[in-house]
């Protein structure tokens, strides 16, 4: 019989207490139950505990998007998949190729599993890799995967990332001396030189003590991709390459590594722009061109890479940009005026619109018309408004409109200016789109060259029209003239988030008219449109405003929201251009017809930087005409031929536009 002692001890200021030691057996269940509690205390203290507020408010998209990477890497170690390729995913038969064998392979394999299994999903032969996206299954999924990725490469069944399709890959009985010792990686091994670069650009943006304008931010994003995309051009091409802009280079180009001169390129580029941050871009060139240093054409590519990025600062050194330019504001009624809440923000941009252009021949053909006349019923409209849903105190705001306001911001210093969010909506649709290195090359450079002539054109509205911001109109109201508007002195926007608790109500220093978040969300979404050939892609897109909010229950408090997630979901282009646009009004600082009319123009310049990119060699590409519909676009701006509306025209469709975007947030439809 097992017997139990008696265990006593003795505390200060108490008397002896005892307790029953129990049996060795139960003695271990008692200590594998403790084990267990002390490791579950650890998970939840040091392996789940949050980051610190520091980590969070700086590098929060870098964080979450590896943190999502490392999981799925742990997953794939933890319980490997035997079904899944995972070098080559559409290579079913291992065989270095993805041709049409490996779709039939996948149906011959659920034909036979369904004649022995009656739910015909689970892989039963490990000697083929059916497990396409690696969910675990076996389904038509993964056969129609190999059949798109057919489809996007050139003539259906060539083979993947490999030089010569007309021979046999060699077994491992006749594998060469110097096929061993080849370590090049490939395309799948070392990742998308596009996607990595720019999602380090968002980190600079983020991290950059200096030039945190979105002018600056606009012209770097295109400078970045330009040099990206030249050198993708001529490692896909060689001398034959179309590029944005002409080399004379020191060696030949014929036989480029795409990554290594890519990455030079951008290098060059943003060391250039971005010198505060050369650490960082010295570990992240060291850890991008890891792996290449055997390649033949190692040091003919760096050098092209460097000369690339090197062309392009000089073509861009006397652009304009670094013009400084002391601006007075003038005293007149619906003139731009210093923001009577925080008087001492400085002005930002008033010779960027002189800039010089990258892709368009200039402004000139996208300046919109001017804004409604004050006395007009068209104003009073817009004023009224603004002033109701825009207030700082808005009884008709919903929280789902307060939520948009602040999702697209990035107004506040350390989130990289709004070219932030408009780079992740890029990295996000090209990730899950599934584009080529090549492809990916052109998107990002014609959707930021047109982000960033968009800009030139909307800062050179902005100080040609100089038009007040809402929150001195309304408290100016009753000297505008309008029978129909009622001042209100002691108005207050609720402003973009600015981070600080010395601004209230914040409005960005610079004219109301065009709103360049629209601006920049025609450009970005009109060329997403061109690019695919439709508006009908539906995808999900984080927001680290809302992340900071999600961390803040009483800011969330204080806004009247109750957060989930950062996270939105569109149907469509088309819907989060809307959204974006319209998310200005809903902060008190734009009219509507700043948002309605910069959409138009960003569109416009979308639509003649596509026209810029478009050449004989895109004929296979995924480079195809949009065909818009006249009806939908916005009125009131620049059309594509840069010229103006009919009035009447312009009113009817504002009127149709807010009313159909206003309903979908009513209605919660999205």
């Amino acid at each position: 019989m097992a017997q139990s002692n008696r265990n006593c001890t003795y505390r200060e200021h108490s008397n002896a207490e005892c307790e029953t030691v129990p049996a060795p057996g139960a003695l271990l269940f008692s200590l594998y139950s403790r084990l267990v509690k002390i490791m579950a205390r650890i998970w939840d203290q040091w392996l789940g505990r949050r980051k610190s507020a520091e980590q969070a408010s700086r590098r929060r998209y870098k964080t979450r998007r590896r943190c999502r990477v490392e999981q799925l890497d742990k997953r794939q170690l933890l319980a490997a998949n035997i079904f899944h390729n995972e070098l080559i995913p559409e290579d079913v038969n291992q065989d270095g190729i993805v041709t049409a064998v490996e779709a039939l392979t996948i149906i011959n394999q659920m034909n036979r599993q369904s004649s022995n299994n009656a739910d015909g999903q689970t892989a039963s032969d490990s000697g083929r890799k059916t497990d396409v996206n690696n969910d675990g299954q076996q389904t038509p999924i993964d056969a129609l995967m190999v059949i798109n990725r057919l489809n996007r490469r050139d003539g259906g069944g060539d083979s993947f990332d490999r030089p010569d399709n007309s021979v046999d890959q060699p077994t491992d009985e006749t594998t060469t001396e110097e096929e061993e010792e080849d370590t090049t990686p490939t395309s799948d091994e070392s990742g998308d030189v596009v996607l990595q670069w720019n999602d380090l650009f968002g980190e600079l943006l983020a991290d950059s003590v200096e030039n945190q304008n979105p002018g600056y931010a606009s012209r770097s994003m295109a400078m970045l991709n330009l040099a990206i995309f030249d050198a993708a051009q001529i490692g896909e091409n060689g001398s034959d390459a179309e590029t944005f802009y002409e080399y004379e280079f020191s060696v030949e180009t014929d036989d480029i590594t795409t990554e290594v001169a890519a990455s030079q390129a951008a290098y060059t580029v943003l060391s250039s722009l971005y010198p505060d941050q050369q650490a960082t871009l010295d570990a992240f060139l060291e850890t991008s061109l890891a792996g290449y240093e055997n390649d033949a054409n190692f040091s003919d590519s760096l050098t092209v890479g460097s000369e690339i990025g090197n062309q392009i600062l000089a073509n861009r050194a006397d652009d304009g940009s670094d013009a400084v330019v002391d601006y007075t504001y003038s005293d007149e009624v619906g003139s731009f005026q210093a923001d009577p809440l925080n008087p001492d923000v400085p002005v930002w941009g008033p010779a960027w619109g002189e800039v010089d252009t990258f892709a368009i021949d200039s402004t000139d053909a996208f300046l919109p018309e001017s804004t409604p006349a004050l006395t007009s019923e068209e104003y009073a409209a817009s004023y009224n408004e603004v002033q109701e849903l825009g207030a700082f105190d808005s009884t008709t705001r919903t929280a789902e409109q307060t939520e948009i306001g602040i999702f697209w911001a990035y107004d506040r210093e350390g989130l990289g200016t709004p070219l932030a969010i408009y780079n992740d909506v890029l990295l996000t649709v090209a990730a899950q789109e599934g584009n080529t290195l090549e492809e990916n090359a052109a998107l990002f450079a014609q959707a930021s060259v047109a982000m960033a002539d968009a800009a030139i054109v909307a800062w050179d509205t902005k100080f040609t029209e100089e038009f007040w911001r809402p929150v001195t109109a309304i408290q100016s109201g009753d000297l505008d003239g309008n029978a129909l508007t009622e001042g209100d002195p002691d108005w207050t926007a609720l402003g973009a988030p600015d981070g600080g608790e010395d601004e209230i109500g914040f409005t960005p220093q610079f004219p109301t008219y065009i709103s360049g978040h629209a601006t920049f969300g025609g450009a970005l979404f009109g060329t997403l449109q061109e690019f695919y050939g439709t508006d009908d892609i539906a995808f999900e897109l984080t927001s680290e405003e809302l992340e900071i909010l999600l961390e803040d229950p009483e800011l969330q408090e204080a806004y009247g929201l109750d957060l989930d997630d950062a996270t939105r979901s569109f149907s469509s282009f088309s819907e989060a251009m809307a959204e974006n646009g319209r998310s200005r009004v809903y902060l008190g600082i734009h009219f509507d017809f700043d948002d309605l009319v910069g959409q138009d123009v960003g569109q416009a310049v979308a639509a003649s930087v596509a026209s810029a990119f478009d050449t004989d060699s895109d004929d296979d590409s995924q480079w195809v005409d949009f065909d818009r519909d006249p009806g939908t676009n916005n009125q009131g701006g620049g059309n594509n031929n840069g010229q103006s509306q009919d009035e009447l025209e312009r009113q009817k469709s504002r009127n149709s536009r807010l009313a159909a975007v206003d309903s979908i947030f009513a209605n919660n439809l999205l």
